[in-house]
């Protein structure tokens, strides 16, 4: 069969995305013919998740202008290459991969597609995984792979190039006779079993990474899947109870050390890197004996310098020496807050206090390891008394060492399948979108040009104020206003504040997970919303 894969990258950012690269591999080792079409250099001017960060501070700017790595094309002449790709490859089925903030992007490529050829579309990835029931409204797709789709395409594709049933394909929800139909899951696999990544889909220039102030040629790979926290703002939550795990098991997997080991040296014969990029959410949560073995196997066969993702508590005297002496040159942490009790009660991350951010990114400086603080600013029920105490906490953590502490802000976002997102829609607090395929979903969603969530706690404008003013407050240039400077554990501030009252009440309503959105549901929320406003108050009171 001829698959033409589409991914939508509409922002620029260059990466080369492990999923999508595994399942297009394992379809050409079953002998398809796979193509695929990707918008990143051509839907954008630059990377302009490099820019934004620049422009807020967030990191430096690379030696080696990227600007001309793009070329920005109109959507019309876009449109137009891809159904002239289309036209000459004749794909037997499309498949897309979908992230939510490329999806309207996405959206109007396969209505142009549909429009004009009669090829079935599978849509696949994070957003179809997160929100089925809206995905498959779409008019311009016919089916969607719910979960990992490494097993359940090459099922779909036998099932096609057979023109049997597809009643038997695990994870896939499709249409047929005007019914939407769904299948049993298959269990998540056992990832050491999966083969190497074959790259050649890919530009090159996607193999590139800036990274503390230079250019690298990185690899891109994952030693594991999944995180053990329950956060409310990530889709890992999601992963662990919105597919029955006694259906498919547990989404938190490892790959043995040998396998990535083996995995990283046959790729890097031919791609020789300069840098290797862990794109797992919690790369050290796994056994001491296991990292162990990494550590002195890494050091002694890789002897490449490694960046990745861990949680703060991951953290110790222990492991830092042996991360340092392995080639570990960077690693990134997710605070989000330096409020302990929005950490706590509002995201659900775990009791973990403020000096244990502290410790740990004084650990990694004193060990030598560059370390980058994530935080996030715009959560629903936040105050500017709340964002002052992330900015005194980041500002202590960047007065470590400046040359090995650095910093990423980010507008919180309600990405569909987290307790973020049911919130946001239950209390109408984003611009909702009505469009079949989209209903229920946020519009414009971002999580670096502007907040998109309506928090009745702070204005947008004081919000878009601070986020760009942040880094200045941090490395000293303005100074915290006084009346900031002194830590409210109690939040006196929040008390009594008809404001907050609805937004807490469902955090602690949904502290067991996010829940499925059925979208023909969605337009009775909104005139429920209406009404409550109208003739309740909700959120009446002016913001601070």
């Amino acid at each position: 069969m001829k698959i033409l894969c589409l991914y939508p990258n509409n922002d620029g950012y260059f990466r080369c995305p492990v999923g999508l690269t595994l399942i297009m591999t394992i379809l050409k080792k079953e002998g398809h013919e796979v193509k695929l079409f990707d918008t990143t250099f051509m839907a954008a001017e630059d990377n302009n998740d490099d820019v934004v960060r620049q422009k807020s501070g967030s990191v430096k700017s690379p030696p080696i202008s990227t600007t001309h790595l793009y070329e920005k094309y109109s959507d019309e002449r876009i449109i137009a290459i891809w159904l002239e790709t289309i036209q000459n490859f004749k794909p037997d089925v499309i498949a897309a991969s979908i992230l939510e903030d490329a999806y309207e992007f996405c959206g109007t490529l396969l209505d142009s597609a549909k429009k004009n050829f009669d090829i079935p579309v599978v849509a696949g990835g994070v957003t179809p995984t997160l929100s089925p029931y809206i995905v498959i409204e779409h008019p311009s797709i016919d089916m969607v792979i719910q979960g990992e789709g490494e097993v359940a395409f090459k099922e779909l594709c036998i099932a096609l190039k057979n023109k049997s049933s597809l009643s038997e394909v695990p994870n896939l929800w499709y249409k047929k006779n005007g019914e939407i139909k769904k299948n049993k899951l298959v269990r998540y696999m056992d990832i050491n079993k999966l083969p190497n990544q074959t790259l050649d889909f890919w530009n090159k220039n996607h193999f590139l990474k800036p990274f503390d102030g230079k250019m690298y040629k990185a690899g891109f790979f994952e030693m594991s899947r999944g995180c053990m926290h329950k956060c409310h703002y990530c889709f890992n939550r999601y992963m662990q109870i919105g597919l029955d795990p006694n259906e498919v098991g547990k989404y938190r997997r490892n790959k043995t050390v040998d396998t990535i080991i083996r995995e990283v040296l046959e790729l890097n014969k031919k791609m020789n890197y300069g840098l290797i990029l862990f794109t797992d959410d919690n790369f050290l949560g796994r056994s001491f004996a296991e990292m162990d073995e990494f550590y002195e196997r890494w050091a002694k066969e890789v002897k490449i310098p490694y960046w990745h993702n861990t949680c703060i508590e991951t953290l110790n005297e222990r492991n830092l020496p042996q991360l340092k002496k392995s080639g570990c040159i960077g690693i990134s942490i997710g605070m989000e807050t330096g409020s302990e009790w929005i950490r706590r009660n509002v995201l659900l991350k775990g009791n973990m206090p403020n000096k244990m951010y502290y410790e740990g990114f004084k650990m990694m400086a004193e060990t030598g390891i560059r370390s980058t603080l994530n935080v996030m600013i715009g959560f629903p029920g936040e105050y500017e008394e709340d964002h002052f105490e992330t900015v005194k906490l980041s500002k202590s953590i960047r007065s470590i060492d400046k040359n090995l502490t650095s910093h990423s802000i980010a507008f919180v976002a309600p990405y569909a399948g987290t307790v973020i997102h049911n919130i946001c829609l239950d209390l109408g607090l984003m611009d909702t979108d009505y469009k079949p395929g989209y209903r229920g979903l946020c519009k414009g969603i971002t999580v670096m040009k502007e907040p998109v969530i309506n928090n009745p706690c702070m204005t947008k404008e004081r919000t878009i104020e601070l986020y760009y003013n942040f880094a200045d407050y941090i490395n000293g240039k303005k100074e915290i206003p006084k009346k900031f400077l002194e830590t409210d554990s109690e939040r006196h501030f929040a008390k009594n504040d008809l404001k907050n009252i609805e937004i807490y009440k469902l955090y602690a309503e949904y502290k067991n997970g996010p829940r499925d959105i059925n979208p023909t549901n969605v337009v009775e929320r909104k005139n429920y919303i209406k009404h409550t406003k109208d003739n309740i108050g909700l959120f009446s009171s002016s913001p601070k």
